[in-house]
This record gives C-alpha cells, structure tokens and sequence, in this order.
C-alpha cells in the first residue's frame, strides 16, 4: 500500500470503528443467550428423541442425542472461555459461535432425516412442530448477525422440509409445502429482527457524540449562569430595587422552564406513541401477508385430508392459530392507527368468560380466583378482540399488584340501570343501561400520589423492563371508545377494585358480523394482483378450486399491461393495496379508466380504513377483504361484486 493512506478521508476510519463496535456488540448480544440456546437445545433434543422412541431405532435416537449433547457441551464450554476471556477480536468469536451454531443446525436437520418415520404421519407431524418451534426460538436468539441465524436455520429446516416431498402423496407434498414456507417465512422475519437490531445499534453509537456535545454546551451554559449569579450577588448592595426585579424575572424564568420542561414531556411521549405505531404498523402487514399463507394453504392442505383424520385435526388447529394472531395483528393495527375494528353485538358474559378461560392458566398457583358472571347481562356492541384485551389487562394488573404473595381475585360481571333514582355512587355515569365489569384484588391499593396518573400512557411504577406503562392507558381508550366509562375504588392497604361501564344493546340489534356459508363455487375470468407470489399463489389455487379461471401477477404494472390487453375478457379483478411502483389504489384507478364497469375487489393486511374513504368509493371498489382470509370469505366477496353484474346462477 502506498505511504498516502493517511491522507484518506477520516470520516471512512470513524465508520469503520463504528462497524467494529457493532460486530462487538452484536457478537456480545450472541454470547448473552449462548446458555439459554444450548439449554433450550439439550431439552428440544431429548423431548424429540422420547417423542420418536417407539417409531425409531433406538440406537439411532441415541447416537443422534449423543451428537447433540456434545454440541450443547461444546457450546457451554465456548460461552465460559468468552465469558472469562474478557475477549477482543469479535470476528473470531463469531466464527467461533457460527461453528457451533452450524454444528447445532446440522444436529437439528438430521432429526429431519434420522428421526422421520415413514409411514406414521403423526410422528412426521410432531418432528414438524419441534423443528418448527426450535427454528422460532433459535431465529430470535441468533438474530444479531445474519450469518449465524442464516447458519443455523437452512440446515435446520431445509432437511425436513425436503424429506417431507419425497413420498409423493398429496399429503406430504402439502407438508413439505408448508415447511418450506415456514423455514422461508422463519429466515424473512429473522432479517427484519436482524435489521432492527443493526438500526438500533447504529443509533447508539450515532448519538454518543450528539449526546457528548449536548452535555459539553449544558456545561457551558451552567458555566454562564454562574457567573451571572456572581455578577448579581456582587451588585446586590447598590441595586436592591433592581434586584427584587430580578428576583421576579428569576422567579418567570424558572415558571416558563417548567412548563418547557412539561411540554418536552409530552413531546418526548408523542414521540414513542407515533415510533410504537409506525413499527407495530409495519410488523403488523408482514405478519398478516405471513398469516395468509399460513391460513390458506393449511385450508388447502386440509381439502386433501378426510374430516376424520388426526393431520386433518392437527392443521384445523394451526388455521385456529393463525386466526388468533389474526386478532392479534388486529390490535397492532388499531394502536398503530392503521387499521380500525370490527364491533359486533356479542353476548357481554360469553366474551368475558372466554377471556378468563384464557387468562386462568397463566395466574400464579398462589391467587385465589373468583368469578360471578350474570348470565342475564345481555349484549355489548364492541369488537370481542378488545374486549379480550381490556379483561386481560385489567386482570394481568390485579394479580401483579399482588406481588406473586397470596391473594385473591374476584371478576363480576352483572347488568345495571342508572337512572334519577340511583344512588349518587354512579352521578358521573349518565342515566341508561349498562353492563358493569368490576376487577378486585386484595393488593396493597394505588398510593394517593400516583391515583391521578394511573391512566397517563407510559406511566408505570415497575422497574424498568417490567411493564411499558401502556395496559390502562389502552383499556381507557377501548371503553371510552365504545361510549363506556372507567373508574376505580382504592381501598388502600387492602386492594384496590377497577369498573368498566359498557352500554348494554337490547338483543335486536343488528349485528356487524355476518356469518358465511359454504364457500359458493362460480364462473368468469378473473384477474389476481398480488406482490407476495406465496398469496398470489395462494388465490390463484383457491379460486380454480371454485371453477373461475384466473390469471395470476405479482406485479401491478403488469398487471395494468394485462388488462389493457384484454379489455372484455376479464370479469373481476382482485388486488392487494400495499404494492411497490403502483399502489392498488392507483391500479384500480387507471383500470376504471380503461373499463369504468370491472369489478373490482381490494385486499389488504395493512390500511382497513381505506374502503370507507370517499376516495375508495369514487374508485368503484366493490367488497374488502382483509387479511388474512379463509377461501369462503374470499368466494362470497367474488359473488357479492360479480352478483350485480352476473345474476345468481349465470
């Protein structure tokens, strides 16, 4: 190299050093979870290895869980030398842990091979859901650097996959499919953990010199001040007028500081809520986009099982799976503004005991539970999700506020009138009728400093770590959303009881939930538009599956190209909204441009709202469907837009 390099530019050399410290500290984050990884290791392999016992070799089960206890073994020894080390030079103990990782994957996909049985579907499908379940929980723990999340889930998951196409039946090929899937879906959100981390690292290191320059001009501008004290003190004999004056400006100083100070509170909180929308958005559309393949082609695979098979049961529930964290995608989309919910009239004491059937098995062996719900409590106008949520975190909150001692909870549930004549306990509630959820534990109360605060977002008396200061400020916000009201009665030290007022709906009124049929089968051309090829896919095969004949893109402009080919050969036209280079409401447009008549139909897992905008209506779109979407929602939307232009029966 030529003795010019020093005159290279700096600011190349502070990158780099920045790079280094993030491969340190990503290397560090890999070495922090070492143990847990092993741990959880040992576990899944004896676990699978007494799962496969009957329907294995043993001596094969055996030597494979030999192989794998020295891995784990290995991989304990490498985390103690690193730990003891005090270690530089973070490559090298990456490539070290990428070794053992490599090591552990290979373990992990011979499972695939060695411990497959052949012909017992039940024992390929649990092999399945333990590989699965390591993929997952090795995909979080690893993803600090992608060469070593990407060394242990190709080999991991690859092998079963492929191992379940080779007997040929529809059967396998439908699991192989869905392992596939799976791995792929495991690496993509891997990455994105992956990225996040990196961004956040990157952040750190950006700001350590803003930060540095911020506390360097703070002690310059303390600096100032004191001076400015000294020079006062000096002159207080000769300017007494003077400085009562400026005892009183002194004193306005340091009022418009507070509010500053108040104002930079409530921007810094403003700030989180919009970030925590923004991401939980995001997450939220790739999950829902995952969630639609999952969903689908578990429907898909099930068309090719008899009812009464055990595989038929066992992807029954993964499509209820999938529909829960639909749910729960849901709830990421309403918090992020993102998407809105779907109230229904829904009977108050079925949803609140669903709720508390979910919640039961996560109390503490220590708290005593109780439950009195009022069959006769009727029926609430509000989205069930929310509901859900609103149970389970003011339940959650109770039993915390027990501090794992032993105590009790109580949950009531039961109608209530509030009218002229009722006590002035409920003054603040106005007069009707409602249905009233009380939550009580026998903690130590709210203290009276911090009851005007409990319901403030962000705010939180646990440690840090413990609680993000969100789970009232969201129940708040569900009930007084629904026209409800919210309250609580401190009974300090003794516990503390939390009411949610919800308006009580006569059993008459018309609910927002339809309930769908048989998936009704049809006829006609129809154009699908989607830039995820697994969901593109997915409707092309749903809707051959009901007799139309479709023509598949992953792209809008070519999609647009398409059409303008073909003006009168196409009867529908089903598109995804959040696509690259042309959004799907930009394709509907030009599209009714070309034929103001086509149907069209807008998918999405990201922007529910758009199809109440008076812009999607000036559009035409004639039905929604969100994502994810079971193969009857799909086919009854198909016939309600083709219905007005095709008749029943046509």
């Amino acid at each position: 190299m030529s003795s010019s390099a020093p005159l290279a530019d700096p600011a190349v050399g502070t990158r780099d050093a920045r790079k280094t410290l993030i491969r340190a500290e990503q290397t560090r984050l890999l070495y922090a979870n070492s143990n847990i990884s092993a741990e959880v290791t040992v576990i899944g392999s004896t676990a699978l290895g007494l799962l496969q016992w009957t329907v294995i070799a043993h001596p094969v089960v055996v030597a494979w869980w030999l192989y794998m206890a020295a891995v784990s073994l290995a991989r304990f020894i490498l985390a103690r030398q690193y730990r003891l080390a005090a270690p530089a030079g973070a490559e090298r103990w990456c490539t070290f842990f990428t070794i053992g990782v490599a090591l552990s994957a290979a373990g992990w996909g011979a499972a695939g091979i060695w411990l497959f049985p052949q012909g017992d579907l039940t024992h390929q499908v649990l092999l399945a859901f333990v590989l699965g379940g390591m993929m997952l929980g090795g995909g979080s723990i690893l993803a600090a650097r992608p060469e070593t999340f990407l060394a242990f889930l190709i080999p991991a998951g690859l092998p079963a996959s492929a191992h379940f196409f080779f007997p040929g039946d529809p059967e396998h090929l439908a699991m192989g499919s869905l392992a596939t899937i799976f791995t792929l879906a495991t690496v993509v959100s891997t990455r994105r953990i992956y990225l996040t981390i990196n961004s956040a690292l990157n952040l750190q290191f950006e700001n350590e010199d803003l930060v540095h320059a911020l506390r360097l001009e703070k002690d310059r501008v303390d600096s100032l001040n004191q001076k400015l004290e000294l020079r006062v003190q000096e002159r207080t004999a000769e300017l007494n007028e003077a400085v009562a004056l400026l005892r009183e400006e002194i004193a306005e100083r340091k009022l418009a500081e507070e509010e500053r100070g108040r104002i930079e509170i409530d921007l810094r909180h403003a700030q989180k809520m919009q970030a925590v929308g923004v991401l939980a958005g995001g997450i939220a559309h790739d999950f829902n986009n995952i969630l639609t393949s999952i969903a689908g082609y578990a429907e898909l695979a099930q068309d090719l099982l008899p009812k009464d098979s055990e595989a038929y049961s066992h992807l029954e529930q993964v499509m209820k799976a999938a529909l829960r964290a639909g749910d729960l995608v849901r709830g990421l989309l309403m918090f992020s503004r993102k998407g809105a919910p779907s109230p229904s009239l829904i009977p108050a004491g079925d949803i609140v005991t669903e709720a508390l059937e979910l919640l039961r098995a996560s109390l503490p062996a220590t708290v005593e539970f109780q439950r009195t719900i009022d069959p006769d409590c009727g029926c609430v106008f509000a989205d069930p999700g929310l509901i859900h949520q609103v149970v389970i975190n003011l339940c959650t909150n109770a039993y915390q506020a027990m501090s794992g001692g032993p105590g009790r909870l109580e949950v009531v549930l039961a109608p209530i009138e509030v009218s002229a004549t009722h006590p002035a306990a409920h003054a603040w509630i106005p007069e009707g009728s409602y249905v009233r959820l009380a939550v009580s534990d026998t903690g130590p109360g709210i203290p009276a400093k911090i009851a005007d605060r409990i319901f403030e977002p962000f705010f939180t008396t646990k440690a840090p770590g413990q609680g993000t200061g969100l789970g009232l400020s969201v129940v708040h916000g569900i009930v007084t959303g629904y026209g409800g009201f919210i309250r609580f009665e401190n009974h300090q030290p003794t516990g503390t009881t939390f009411f949610v007022y919800l308006p009580r709906v006569t059993a008459d009124r018309p609910s927002a939930a339809r309930e769908l049929g048989p998936a009704p089968r049809g006829a006609g051309r129809i154009l699908f538009v989607d830039d995820e090829e697994p969901i593109a896919l997915l409707g092309a095969r749903i809707l051959r599956d009901l007799g139309y004949q479709v023509t598949v893109t992953t792209s809008s402009v070519e999609a647009l190209s398409l059409f303008a080919g073909a003006l009168q050969e196409f009867d529908l036209v089903v598109t995804d909204f959040a696509m690259p280079k042309m959004n799907g409401g930009e394709l509907i447009s030009r599209l009714k441009q070309l034929r103001p008549d086509i149907a069209v139909i807008l998918l999405s897992g990201f922007n529910e709202e758009v199809i109440n905008s008076e812009q999607s209506r000036r559009l035409g779109v004639n039905e929604y469907v969100r994502k994810p979407f079971s193969s009857a929602e799909l086919a009854h939307a198909i016939r309600r837009a083709l219905d007005p232009v095709h008749p029943p029966g046509a």
